[in-house]
């Protein structure tokens, strides 16, 4: 193998190291400072939720999400500490009140990136 052609080599396998590491930095980085939530339905008639509270940086945050499932996972969004949620009878946050709830999200969890909140 000539030397640029082994050079090719090492740099292209250094940045594919790299990018895994850093592809890895961003999920363990936000797993260890809050948690996405999943929705359990467990009295079969809330459509969607609207749910208050603090993100992973420490900003307010507000969300109106629908709950097709029994278990609807709400990815992309993390949360630490007290979240407070409406659940609503009709799809994006309208109809009837389903009831309000409070939950206590920690922000690491060792099994999971996942926290389950229910009605």
């Amino acid at each position: 193998m000539d030397i640029r052609k082994k050079a090719a080599t090492t740099v292209g396998a250094l940045a594919l190291a790299f990018a895994g590491i850093l592809g890895a930095a961003g999920q363990s980085a936000a797993a260890s400072n809050g948690q996405q939530i999943v929705f359990a339905d467990t009295r079969g008639d809330t459509y969607s939720v609207y749910l208050v509270g603090t993100n992973q940086n420490g900003e307010h945050a507000t969300i109106c999400f629908n709950t097709p499932n029994r278990n609807t996972y709400v990815g992309g969004w993390w949360w630490k500490g007290e979240v407070s949620y409406i659940g609503w009878a009709g799809a994006n946050c309208t109809g009837a009140s389903r009831g309000s709830y409070r939950a206590t999200v920690p922000t690491y969890q060792t099994d999971t990136d996942w926290y389950t909140i229910s009605n």
